[in-house]
C-alpha cells in the first residue's frame, strides 16, 4: 500500500518521529531491565549482557537514534555495525514474544502480561523493520550481526541457559525453536537486503 509505505519513509527520515521513538525506545528499555531484575538478581554479573534480550535490543535502538539525531551519519561503519545489530535484534525479539506468548495463551489460557507484552513487542519488530528498509547496512555489518544472533541462541539455550523466562517451561523447545528460526530469518533478510561495501546511500532526513 503506497500510503503506508509513505508512513514508514516519514517515520524513518523525520527527526520528530526520530525523537519520539528515541524516548519511547529509552524509556522501555528501563522498564524492560525492570522487569528483568528477577533474573539478572540470580544470574552472574559478568553474564548480564547477553541476558536482558529485548530491553537490551531497544536500548541498541535508542543509542542508534541518539547518535542519529546528535548528527551521526549512518553511513559510518560503527554506525552501520550498531544499527544492524540493532535492527535484527528487535524484529528476531519483537516477534518472539509476539510468538511465544500467544501460543503460550492458546495452549494454557490467557493472562494479562501474553497480551501487553505480545503487542508491545510487535511494535519492537514494525519499527526495527521501517529503520532496516531505509538504512541499509552494508553486508559486512549484516553478517555479524547474524552471527551475533547464532551466538546468543548458543548462549541462550545451550552453553548458559540465559533465555527469557519462559511462562511454561514445557515450551522451552518451542521456545528455542522460535529464536533460531527468527535469527535465520531476519539475518537472511539484512543480508540479502545489504548494499555492497562502499555503495551505501544518501538518506535524505527531515
Amino acid at each position: 500500500m503506497t500510503w503506508l509505505r509513505k508512513l514508514f519513509d516519514v517515520v524513518a527520515s523525520d527527526r520528530r518521529f526520530w525523537w519520539a521513538l528515541f524516548t519511547i525506545n529509552l524509556l522501555g528499555s528501563l522498564y524492560g531491565f525492570y522487569w528483568y531484575w528477577p533474573q539478572l538478581s540470580e544470574t552472574p554479573v559478568k553474564y548480564w549482557l547477553i541476558v536482558p534480550d529485548s530491553p537490551g535490543s531497544t536500548f541498541l535502538l535508542a543509542i542508534w537514534l541518539g547518535l542519529l539525531l546528535a548528527g551521526r551519519d549512518w553511513r559510518r561503519p560503527g554506525m552501520q555495525l550498531l544499527g544492524a545489530v540493532a535492527f535484527i535484534s528487535n524484529m528476531k525479539y519483537g516477534l518472539w514474544s509476539a510468538t511465544v506468548l500467544p501460543q503460550a495463551g492458546i495452549k494454557y489460557g490467557w493472562q494479562f502480561d501474553f497480551i501487553h507484552l505480545s503487542l508491545s513487542h510487535l511494535a519492537m519488530f514494525v519499527e526495527a523493520m521501517i529503520f532496516a528498509r531505509h538504512y541499509r547496512p552494508e553486508r559486512w555489518a549484516a553478517g555479524v550481526a547474524l552471527a551475533w544472533m547464532g551466538f546468543q541462541d548458543l548462549v541462550d539455550y545451550r552453553l548458559l541457559m540465559t533465555h527469557p523466562t519462559l511462562p511454561y517451561q514445557a515450551e522451552f523447545g518451542f521456545a528455542r525453536t522460535v529464536a533460531v528460526a527468527l535469527s535465520v530469518l531476519w539475518g537472511a533478510f539484512l543480508l540479502v537486503q545489504a548494499q555492497p561495501a562502499g555503495r551505501t546511500e544518501e538518506v535524505q532526513t527531515g
